[in-house]
């Protein structure tokens, strides 16, 4: 009776790490952000979206990154590009391949944004818009 009782408490401890560790490696799925979501919070505080087709393929705001292809938009009359990636992970991934590639480039002004497992890059010098955009951006974080 008692190997049995503590067989069951081994078995409850053994299963309680399993389940933290799951949950450890990947986060809740329910944090995930989509481009739907991207589109309607951006859409909703204002913005006018156009998709974007006449960017040429090497313009690096369309590049792949991490095994992504973004969406590309005109948003205020510049180019806005939302990556949507798997996990947050995948997205620093991201953030670090665009750096990497970047480095010695001369790239014009940009801003990037990185919430949960989106980036979304938007090219222009307009700081009022930029920040805008931030603003309106914020309200896709989902708190834990």
């Amino acid at each position: 009776m008692i190997k049995k009782l503590l067989f069951f408490v081994l078995f409850l401890s053994v299963m309680g790490a399993c389940s933290q560790q799951a949950t450890e490696e990947d986060p809740s799925k329910t944090n995930q952000i989509t481009l739907d979501d991207v589109e309607t919070v951006i859409t909703d505080h204002g913005f006018e979206l156009e998709r974007e087709s006449d960017l040429p393929s090497e313009n690096v705001f369309m590049q792949e990154l991490n095994g992504m292809t973004p969406e590309v938009y005109k948003l205020e009359g510049n180019t806005l590009s939302v990556y949507v990636f798997p996990s947050e992970g995948d997205r620093a991934k991201g953030i670090q391949e665009f750096e990497e590639r970047t480095a010695t480039a001369d790239v014009v002004e940009h801003k990037a944004y990185g919430l949960n497992n989106i980036l979304v890059f938007y090219v222009s010098d307009d700081e009022k818009i930029q920040n805008r955009l931030f603003d309106t951006l914020q309200n896709l974080i989902i708190p834990e």
